[in-house]
């Protein structure tokens, strides 16, 4: 019996296989080409921007050049021939207060209440005022969303350094000494006002539009009042570079591309706007 052990111990050896589980001799270190990092680094992401800053950039440089000249931006307004406002006399129908029946029997007009043998008189009066019809306006039919468009064609025309002057504060200055009937002509002031200096007018038109992408759109005047030449005409709908699409991982269908979410913002579609506009000044 020992000797059939023995045996079998040293056949054991012969064959290289220990007669007890012994630990694997560790893996080789993992070795990298020299001059290369451990890790490969990421590209950059993309910048939907990108284009927009090099517009800007260009515009600041062209603006420099030509001394930094003065705009004035007209939104929801524009240039129109007549000189001299116009004003349409209106009358509308107020309702100043209402009461039991009887009490504005002489100013008012009697109207039964649906479901009750009490009534009640409404008084009401005829008011008339004037009405500016030469004050041509165009705007959006929601009025936050408007501000929000205007504020960003504002702001990125400032960020790229242009001094655009206030058309209210220019015509409230050059009203100030006049008569009352004088200030009422608001053509004459704004005319007035466009020779302060004034170098380049750049009128804004918006409208809502179903078959823009960004369900508005916009008509773009630019007019270098000295020479009262236009410089640029054009239509926009604001819509703003799409940012990357990127792959996205499908349970048990490997990967599909998804576009990234949208960017049609009223800041970044006003933004467009200004940019589309330096482009063209450029």
């Amino acid at each position: 019996m020992f000797l059939k052990s023995s045996l079998l111990a040293v056949a054991v050896v012969a064959l290289g296989v220990p007669a007890s589980a012994q630990p694997r001799p560790p893996a080789p270190p993992v070795t990298y080409r020299e001059g290369l990092p451990a890790v490969n680094t990421p590209p950059p992401a993309v910048n939907p921007n990108a284009s927009n800053n090099m517009t800007a950039a260009s515009f600041s440089a062209w603006y420099a050049r030509n001394g930094r000249p003065s705009m004035l931006l007209f939104w929801n307004r524009q240039l129109i021939e007549d000189g001299t406002s116009q004003y349409d006399n209106v009358a509308t129908q107020v309702a100043v207060g209402e009461a039991e029946s009887g009490a504005f029997a002489a100013r008012g007009r009697r109207i039964a209440v649906a479901g009750s043998s009490s009534s009640v008189a409404v008084a009401s009066e005829q008011r008339t005022y004037q009405e500016r019809s030469t004050d041509s306006r165009y705007t959006f039919s929601d009025g936050i969303y408007a501000k929000a468009v205007e504020s960003a064609i504002m702001g990125t025309l400032l960020s790229a350094g242009a001094r655009v002057v206030d058309r209210e504060a220019m015509i409230r200055k050059l009203g100030a000494n006049k008569s009352r009937d004088e200030r009422m002509d608001v053509q004459h002031l704004e005319t007035l006002a466009l020779g302060q200096g004034v170098q380049y007018l750049i009128e804004v038109l918006p409208d809502n539009n179903l078959s823009s992408p960004t369900g508005v759109s916009f008509t773009v005047k630019v007019t270098h009042l000295p020479t009262s030449t236009v410089r640029a005409q054009f239509v926009t709908t604001g819509d703003p570079p799409k940012g990357p699409s990127k792959l996205v991982a499908v349970n048990g269908a490997g990967f599909e591309r998804r576009e990234a979410p949208s960017r049609r913002t009223p800041q970044l579609i006003g933004a467009q706007v200004a940019y589309e506009t330096m482009a063209k000044l450029n």
